[in-house]
């Protein structure tokens, strides 16, 4: 790929200031489902052909150079890389297809079991007084079905135990794709800040390079002293220093955001610049409706709501263990002698009814019933705590996006203030009716004004993928999928390929 030219940095730029603005209306989604829909495919020097003869001799391995890596040139790239790379985002979507199987494992409660034996049997009995000893060899085959008809609602119980599990896990791996996205952002953002104040510091440091000459020029006029040429010359090696503190930022930052992408921390990135403008005063959700969306979308409020809902599952299960359960059940057999012959074979069935009702089996199932029901009020106690905590969260992103955004607006005025200040005690010392003194504080103002300005873009942005990841506008699904009935034996176990 050609190295960027200025113009495609500018373009670059500009549809990052375009994304970052469009995520000011909340109407930017991240939908986490198209990440891992193949991302467990095995690579191509792992899958072998199944039934392929071996070959006479073994090839030589030839080195196969990796496929060469996209260059992120944008937030999406770098979300895309990430989310196809990090393993933990990768572990809770097997999670969700062991769920998945789980609760397609639960259903077979509600079909027949099915069993077939054979049996080669070879005997010799011994002998008595009145009667000789006999071998005999017999041959058979039997089968037997059993199938519970009616069990008042513990399979059901089971099967919907089963199915809230599912949908935590996918909620799980929902909440696990929202939080790296969340990291990519904050991580981003930060770095374009830590760029942009590094600008910023150069131009601060080419400003003090022109008082320096400045007051070179006044002293060799005889219009200044010496102490003016050391006190720009000060000024000049402290804003030096800042500039190097903020380059080792910018590159500590990308560092950061490489590896978070899957790249290695030393690989370079153009990703655009920091937003010049961003617009603040766009028209935001109100609290409430934040605090409404995450109650019904945030995937750590559904997953803890998930949880609970199979917890009291399992209590209705555990608390109908003790009930009488109807079952069918047949069996059918015959057997052949082999020795002695002249023997007819023998052929047994029998078919019919079960009723088993538990009389008593000591305290056990009414303990382990217990035990289940206070497990589920304890779930339900901590989806109530997790709702508390994201509304907690939404109030505090919420917070902290409106000061962020009232710091951005004083630091524009701050920034313009200092500027035009900065202008005029340059220009009254080139003049000479101005001190030296005036013009380093100046423009010390001036640099601490420009890294504020800097500071309150970056922050601002960063407070806003807090916000949206507390109120959970990631492209989830709005609502859990109702469980099956547990009356209906004949729905389908829940789908393992795919996404969850």
């Amino acid at each position: 790929m050609p190295p960027p030219t200025p113009s495609s940095s500018a373009v670059r730029g500009a549809a990052v200031a375009a994304s970052a603005l469009a995520l000011l209306g909340a109407c930017g989604t991240v939908s986490p489902s198209r990440y891992v829909s193949s991302r467990t495919t095995p690579p191509r020097d792992v899958a072998r052909e199944v039934g392929a003869p071996a070959p006479a001799a073994p090839p030589q391995p030839q080195p196969q150079a990796p496929e060469p890596v996209p260059a992120p040139r944008s937030l999406a790239d770098l979300v895309d890389l990430a989310l196809a790379r990090e393993p933990a985002t990768r572990a809770t979507w097997h999670d969700a297809r062991a769920a998945a199987a789980q609760a397609g494992s639960q259903r077979s409660l509600y079909w027949p079991s099915l069993e077939a034996t054979a049996s080669l049997l070879r005997q010799r009995s011994g002998g008595g007084p009145n009667r000789a000893s006999s071998t005999s060899t017999t041959a058979g085959a039997s089968a037997s079905l059993t199938w519970l008809l009616l069990d008042l609602g513990a399979r059901g119980a089971l099967v919907d135990a089963a199915d809230r599990l599912l949908v935590a896990a996918r909620l799980a791996e929902h909440a696990a794709v929202a939080d790296l996205v969340l990291q990519v952002q904050q991580t981003y953002f930060q770095y374009l800040g830590a760029r942009a104040l590094a600008e910023a510091e150069k131009t601060s440091v080419r400003q003090a390079e022109t008082s320096l000459a400045a007051a070179e020029a006044r002293r060799q006029a005889g219009l200044a002293t010496i102490a003016d040429v050391l006190q720009a010359r000060t000024a000049l090696s402290q804003v030096q220093l800042v500039l190097q503190q903020a380059e080792g930022q910018a590159l500590a930052l990308r560092g950061a955001l490489a590896t978070l992408a899957g790249l290695s921390p030393t690989a370079e990135l153009e990703v655009g610049a920091l937003p010049a403008e961003v617009d603040t005063a766009r028209a935001r959700p109100t609290v409430d409706e934040l605090l409404a969306l995450a109650a019904a979308r945030n995937p750590d409020v559904a997953r803890a709501r998930a949880l609970a809902d199979a917890a009291d599952a399992r209590a209705r299960a555990a608390s109908r263990a003790a009930w009488p359960t109807l079952s069918f059940q047949a069996s059918a057999g015959r057997t052949h002698y082999l020795a002695p012959e002249g023997l007819d074979p023998t052929t047994s069935w029998s078919a019919g009814l079960v009723l088993r009702v538990p009389m008593f089996e000591g305290l056990g199932p009414a303990y382990d019933a217990l035990a289940a029901r206070a497990t589920a009020d304890a779930a339900r106690a901590r989806a109530d705590a997790a709702g508390q905590r994201v509304a907690l969260d939404v109030w505090t992103s919420y917070q902290g996006l409106s000061s962020a955004g009232r710091r951005l607006e004083t630091s524009r005025d701050l920034l313009a203030s200092a500027r035009a200040s900065s202008d005029v005690a340059r220009g009254r010392y080139q003049e000479g009716v101005g001190s030296i003194l005036d013009l380093l504080n100046a423009q010390s103002a001036l640099e601490t004004a420009q890294a504020e300005n800097v500071r309150a873009r970056s922050d601002y942005l960063v407070a806003l993928a807090q916000l949206t990841r507390a109120s959970g506008r990631l492209d989830l699904p709005a609502a859990a999928p109702a469980a099956p009935a547990p009356s209906d034996p004949q729905v389908a176990p829940p789908a393992l390929e795919g996404t969850p």
